[in-house]
C-alpha cells in the first residue's frame, strides 16, 4: 500500500499561508475593481442632480489633427447647456437628460441627436474591462480621485478624474486601442450649488427644430434582411468580447441606396458593419454621404460634438452628435481601402455583390479580418 505524501511542518505551513495571501488578495482587487466602477457609474447619477456652473476646456483627435475648444458650462434639474468657442467660431449644446439639441442661430434650427449614456452596455464593460483607482490629484482647484479603465493587460481607454466631495467628474480622457489620446476635457472652474435659470436650457420658440434621429428601428438579422430585400452577411470572425446589439435600416449615398447597418459593442467601444448590394455608379462615384453618429463614406464636413461632465464625440462612453466624411473618394478599381481618423478607423471593402464600410476602434488588422469573413 502506497504512502501518502507529507510536506514537513513548516513547508505545509509556508504554502497555506502563501495560499491564504493570495486568495485575500484577490478579493481585494475584486473590491477595488467594483468600487472603482461604481464610483464611475456614480459620476454619471451625481451629474444628473447637482446645479453648476463652470469653465471647460475640450480638445479632440479628428484625423491626424487636434481640435481645441473652451466652454461655459451650466446643469440644473437633469439639464445641462454648454456654450463653446474656438477661434471666432462659436456653437451651444443642450443636454436635455433625453437627447442632445445642438442650436444652429445662424439657421434659427435645433438638431436633435440620440444621447448616449457613458457606456453601450455596463455589465458587458465590467466583464469585458478593468476598473481601478489609480492616485489622486487636484483638478479646478479642487481634490479629486483618479479612475482608470483598460481592457486586461491592454492600453488605458478612459481615465477620470473625480471630484472627492461630489463624485463629479471634473475631468475625462479617453483614449483609442492604440493608446492614443483622441478627446479630453477639463473642468479649469466649477463651483457647486449655484442657482441656474431654466430658461438656459429653452430652444426659443420661433424655431425649428430638427430630429437626427440615428437610431431607428432596431432588427433581428432575419428581420433586417427582409425590410433591405437581400440576405444580409454576418461577419464569422468578431473581435474579442464582441457581442451584437442589432441591425438598422439605413439609406446611403447620393442615391439614396437602401443599405443593412449591424452594431456591435464589446461594452465601451462600437463596431459598425453597413452593407448595401453593389449599384450602378459606383465605380465613379463621388459623393458623400451619412453614417450614424458622423460616419459615412466619401466626403464629408464635420458638426461639433457634445460631453457631459467631461467627454465628448461619440460611442464607447460619449456623448455627442455630429457628422464627417471619411474622405475614402472614388474606388479607383482597389478592394480595400482603410482610413485612420484618430478616434476610429474605417474600411471600405467591395465584394463580388456588395460595397461594405466597418468602422470601429479596432487595431487595422482587426477591421479587415471583420470585413474579409463576411465575403
Amino acid at each position: 500500500m502506497a504512502r501518502a505524501c507529507r510536506l514537513p511542518r513548516p513547508a505545509a505551513l509556508l504554502l497555506l499561508r502563501v495560499a491564504t495571501v493570495a486568495l485575500l488578495l484577490s478579493f481585494t482587487c475584486l473590491a477595488s475593481a467594483e468600487s472603482a466602477w461604481k464610483d464611475i457609474w456614480n459620476s454619471e447619477s451625481v451629474a444628473k442632480q447637482l446645479s453648476i456652473e463652470g469653465d471647460l476646456q475640450t480638445r479632440a483627435l479628428i484625423g491626424q489633427h487636434e481640435q481645441s475648444a473652451t466652454a461655459a458650462v451650466r446643469a440644473a434639474n437633469g439639464k445641462l447647456r454648454l456654450d463653446y468657442q474656438a477661434g471666432r467660431r462659436k456653437w451651444s449644446l443642450i443636454d436635455d437628460g433625453s437627447k442632445l439639441i445642438r442650436l444652429s442661430p445662424e439657421r434659427q434650427t435645433a438638431f436633435a441627436f440620440p444621447r448616449p449614456s457613458l457606456a453601450t452596455d455596463s455589465a458587458l464593460a465590467q466583464r469585458n474591462y478593468v476598473a481601478r483607482a489609480v492616485g489622486e490629484a487636484e483638478v479646478a482647484g479642487r481634490p479629486v480621485k483618479i479612475v482608470e479603465v483598460s481592457r486586461p493587460h491592454g492600453p488605458v481607454a478612459w481615465r477620470v478624474w473625480l471630484d472627492r466631495e461630489y463624485g463629479f467628474a471634473l475631468k475625462r480622457e479617453r483614449y483609442n486601442v492604440d493608446g492614443r489620446l483622441v478627446s479630453g476635457t477639463e473642468y479649469t472652474a466649477i463651483r457647486f450649488g449655484v442657482p441656474v435659470s431654466s430658461d438656459v436650457f429653452e430652444i426659443p420658440k420661433d424655431w425649428k427644430l430638427v430630429d437626427e434621429n440615428g437610431g431607428g428601428r432596431r432588427y433581428r438579422v432575419g428581420d433586417l434582411s427582409r425590410q433591405v430585400g437581400f440576405e444580409v452577411a454576418t461577419p464569422r470572425y468578431l473581435p474579442q468580447g464582441y457581442v451584437l446589439q442589432g441591425g438598422y435600416v439605413e439609406r446611403r449615398g447620393r442615391h439614396g441606396r437602401v443599405a443593412a447597418e449591424l452594431r456591435y459593442t464589446d461594452g465601451l467601444r462600437l463596431l459598425s458593419i453597413s452593407q448595401r448590394m453593389k449599384g450602378e455608379g459606383d465605380d465613379d462615384r463621388r459623393g458623400g454621404s451619412r453614417h450614424r453618429g458622423g460616419r459615412g463614406e466619401g466626403r464629408g464636413g464635420e458638426r461639433g460634438a457634445g460631453e457631459r461632465g467631461g467627454r465628448g464625440g461619440r460611442g464607447g462612453g460619449e456623448r455627442g452628435g455630429g457628422r464627417h466624411g471619411w474622405g475614402f473618394g472614388p474606388p479607383q478599381g482597389e478592394a480595400m481601402t482603410v482610413i485612420d481618423r484618430g478616434s476610429e478607423k474605417a474600411v471600405r471593402y467591395f465584394s463580388k455583390e456588395r460595397v461594405i464600410v466597418i468602422v470601429g476602434d479596432l487595431p487595422r488588422d482587426e477591421l479587415v479580418r471583420v470585413a474579409t469573413s463576411l465575403d
